[in-house]
């Protein structure tokens, strides 16, 4: 019985180290887009200070797990794309039209104005993977708003808008998705 309970509680402890290791993977790395911040402390001093994350660029991996079973890799990394969190770009419009070729990394555009744009121009990004999505938003209204694909990519039926009206009440924009399958560009929303 003693042999059973000492096997026992060494089971309980080694998972507790692994649970608290598997939360601590990444300890006093930067966070992106953060300031610096203090790892430690001796005598309500800083003995260790964690440099300022860098900028997020939509180029980052993350490593995940599979949970694959009978097979390997079971550990492997998704983008940023993969996973639907591409970074937006903020566009001020000071003179119209405003126009952008979303870079294959860019999650979308929001375009800000003191007031109505009168014109604005949107090309998808030219090499996208199946399932990205883009947006497309503003906090003023477009009057004439053209999107077009990027690429050899091209528009699905009947999804291209031609304004976009902003809105106090409701969000407002645009959300477009790939389908790799035809190579085309669909609006959501």
């Amino acid at each position: 019985m003693k042999r059973i309970l000492s096997t026992l509680a060494l089971i309980v402890g080694l998972g507790s180290v692994v649970a608290v290791a598997q939360q601590n993977l990444f300890p006093f790395w930067p966070i992106i887009g953060s300031s610096s911040y203090c790892a430690s402390t001796t005598n309500s001093v800083c003995t260790s200070t964690i440099p300022a994350g860098p900028a997020l660029t939509g180029n980052e991996t993350i490593p995940v797990n599979t949970n694959a079973t009978n097979f390997g890799p079971s550990n492997a990394y998704l983008t940023l794309k993969q996973l639907g969190a591409l970074p937006i770009q903020v566009v001020v419009v000071t003179t119209p039209p405003a126009g952008i070729s979303a870079s294959n990394i860019s999650g979308g555009v929001l375009y800000t104005s003191t007031t109505t744009i009168t014109s604005a121009q949107v090309t998808l990004p030219a090499s996208p993977i199946d399932q990205q999505r883009y947006a497309i938003s503003a906090n003023r209204t477009i009057t004439t708003l053209i999107v077009t694909a990027g690429g050899s990519a091209s528009m699905g039926a009947n999804t291209t808008p031609t304004v976009l009206t902003a809105s106090t009440s409701a969000p407002q924009g645009y959300r477009f998705y790939f389908n790799s399958t035809d190579t085309s560009w669909y609006r959501l929303q």
